[in-house]
C-alpha cells in the first residue's frame, strides 16, 4: 500500500465529519503517533490547507471519531483478514482507500446503529473524491462482498477458513477473530496455556473501562467516593482497592452528588486512573510504604500521584522524557498536593550515588496487558518480538543500576504493564541472580480470568 503523508492534504476534500478526522486520525497513527496523540491531533479541528486542524467538531462527531479510531485499531487484524478474502492485491490500494474501507468494515461489524447501506455509501463517496470512480468501485465491490458473507463474519469458525476453503489451524483463527498477531497469541499460549491465552486474547478485545481514583486528601473525598460507588452500583461499575471505582463502557457518570465528573476533576477531588494501576499499588503494599520514595521512571506521575494523595513521601520524580515528566507539577498543584523534586534523568545512569529510601521503577515495557487502551501498538511495526527482546535487556539494566543504589532495609518496586514472563517474572529471577543481597517480599499479577482488568504485574524486593 502507498504511504499516507502525501494524501493529508487532499483529506480537505471530504465533508468535514467524524468519520473524515477518523481517517486523519488513522494516517497520522500510520507515521508513528500514538492512537491518543493522533486523536488529539485530528480532533483539534477539521483539515485545512496542508492538513492542518483550523475549527473544533461538534461533541457527537468527536465521540465518532475515537469510536471508529480505538475500534479500527483493535480489530485491525480482524479487519484485513476479511479485506483479504473479498480483494485480489489490497497490497496495492492507496494507504487512505485502505483505511476508507476499514472504517467502513469495522461500522458493518461493530455499529448496529449505523445502517449497511449508511456505511457503504459513505466509504464510496469518500473513495470517489480522493480517487475517482474506478476505485470507488473496487471500494463498493469490496464492500459488497463482505455484506454477502453475511452473519458469518461474526463467529470465530469464519476466521479458521482460508481463502479456497480449505481449513488453516484454529489458534491462527482465534489471533484473526480477536485481532491479535500470531507471534504474541503463541507467546501467550505458550506462557499461560490455552485456556489462559484465550481469556487473554478475549480482554484485549474487549473496550476498556475506565478507572476513577477519589483523592484521599480532599474534604470531600469519603462523601464522593460513596457517591461513585453508588453510581457503579446502580449502572455497570465495580470498586476498585481502597479509593478506585471502574466503570464499564459507555457507563462513566457524568455527575456524582448534583457535580459534574469535570467539576470534581477541576477541585482536585478526583483523577482517572485505571483500574490496573490502582490495584497494583495496593497490592504491592506501595501505600505502606514509611521512607522517601523516588519514582525513577515517573513519565506523567500517576503512580507517585496515588502515592501522595495517600500520604507516602514521594520526594524525587525523574524520566527521560521531559514532555512527559514536565506535567508532574502542575498535576500536584491541582490537586493540592506537595510537588516533589523532577529531574530529567535515565534511569540507567541516575545522577546520584545511592538513595535512602524505596524506589519505584514502573519500567518501559511491551505493553501487551494494555492492549484495549493502547490498540495502536498491535501493528506489528509497533511491537515485533526482537522489540520485547531490546525491551527486556532495558529493563535489566535499571534494575541492576537502581538496586545497586538501595540502601539496607530499603524497597525497590518494580511494576510493568504487560504480559510476558521475561518482561515480568523471569526479569526479576534475573535480578535476585546478579544481586544475592536481594529478597523478593512481595509478587503480583492480574488474575488471567479477569474479564476486564488491565493486565499489570508487580514485584517488591528489599536489600538485606
Amino acid at each position: 500500500m502507498s504511504g499516507s503523508s502525501s494524501f493529508l492534504r487532499s483529506l480537505k476534500k471530504l465533508p468535514r465529519n467524524g468519520r473524515t478526522a477518523a481517517l486523519h486520525a488513522l494516517l497520522l497513527a500510520d507515521s508513528g503517533l500514538s492512537a491518543q496523540e493522533a486523536l488529539a491531533d485530528a480532533l483539534s479541528g477539521p483539515l485545512g490547507e496542508g492538513g492542518k486542524a483550523v475549527a473544533v467538531l461538534p461533541q457527537q462527531e468527536r465521540h465518532l471519531c475515537s469510536e471508529l479510531v480505538y475500534g479500527c485499531l483493535r480489530a485491525e487484524i480482524r479487519i484485513a483478514y476479511l479485506l483479504g478474502r473479498v480483494l485480489p492485491k489490497p497490497e496495492r490500494l492507496p494507504l487512505p482507500l485502505w483505511h476508507i474501507l476499514e472504517l467502513a468494515v469495522y461500522a458493518l461489524l461493530f455499529q448496529e446503529r449505523v445502517p449497511d447501506h449508511a456505511a457503504v455509501h459513505s466509504a464510496v463517496a469518500q473513495a470517489e473524491r480522493l480517487f475517482g470512480r474506478s476505485l470507488a468501485r473496487v471500494a463498493n465491490g469490496a464492500l459488497r462482498s463482505i455484506q454477502r458473507f453475511g452473519a458469518a463474519v461474526d463467529t470465530r469458525e469464519f476466521y479458521v477458513v482460508g481463502k479456497e476453503g480449505a481449513l488453516a489451524d484454529e489458534w491462527g483463527g482465534l489471533c484473526r477473530y480477536y485481532s491479535l498477531p500470531r507471534w504474541l497469541g503463541d507467546l501467550w499460549h505458550d506462557a499461560y496455556g490455552g485456556e489462559a491465552a484465550l481469556c487473554l486474547m478475549r480482554r484485549s478485545f474487549a473496550r476498556p473501562w475506565s478507572g476513577v481514583r477519589v483523592n484521599a486528601r480532599h474534604e470531600a473525598a469519603e462523601e464522593l467516593l460513596a457517591g461513585l460507588r453508588h453510581c457503579a452500583k446502580e449502572g455497570c461499575g465495580e470498586a476498585v482497592g481502597r479509593w478506585g471505582v471502574a466503570f464499564a463502557p459507555g457507563e462513566l457518570p457524568a455527575h456524582v452528588l448534583g457535580q459534574s465528573l469535570g467539576l470534581w476533576r477541576a477541585s482536585g477531588a478526583l483523577s482517572l486512573q485505571s483500574a490496573g494501576s490502582q490495584l497494583a499499588v495496593q497490592a504491592l503494599e506501595l501505600d505502606c510504604w514509611d521512607a522517601p520514595v523516588w519514582d525513577a521512571c515517573a513519565g506523567f506521575g500517576g503512580k507517585s500521584v496515588a502515592l501522595l494523595e495517600q500520604g507516602i513521601d514521594v520526594t524525587l520524580c525523574t524520566d527521560r522524557s521531559w514532555s512527559r515528566l514536565r506535567h508532574l507539577p502542575g498535576v500536584c498543584r491541582e490537586l493540592h498536593l506537595p510537588r516533589p523534586a523532577v529531574c530529567l534523568a535515565d534511569a540507567c545512569a541516575p545522577p546520584l550515588r545511592g538513595w535512602n529510601g524505596h524506589i519505584l521503577l514502573d519500567a518501559p515495557c511491551s505493553g501487551l496487558g494494555v492492549l484495549a487502551r493502547r490498540p495502536d501498538i498491535r501493528k506489528d511495526s509497533r511491537r515485533t518480538p526482537a522489540d520485547l527482546r531490546q525491551l527486556a535487556a532495558l529493563q535489566d539494566r535499571m534494575l541492576l543500576r537502581l538496586s545497586a543504589l538501595l540502601q539496607q532495609g530499603r524497597e525497590l518496586a518494580y511494576i510493568t504493564c504487560t504480559l510476558n514472563p521475561t518482561e515480568n517474572e523471569l526479569a526479576v529471577a534475573r535480578l535476585l541472580a546478579a544481586r544475592p543481597e536481594l529478597m523478593l517480599l512481595r509478587q503480583w499479577q492480574t488474575p488471567h480470568g479477569h474479564p476486564w482488568l488491565e493486565g499489570m504485574y508487580g514485584a517488591v524486593l528489599r536489600r538485606r
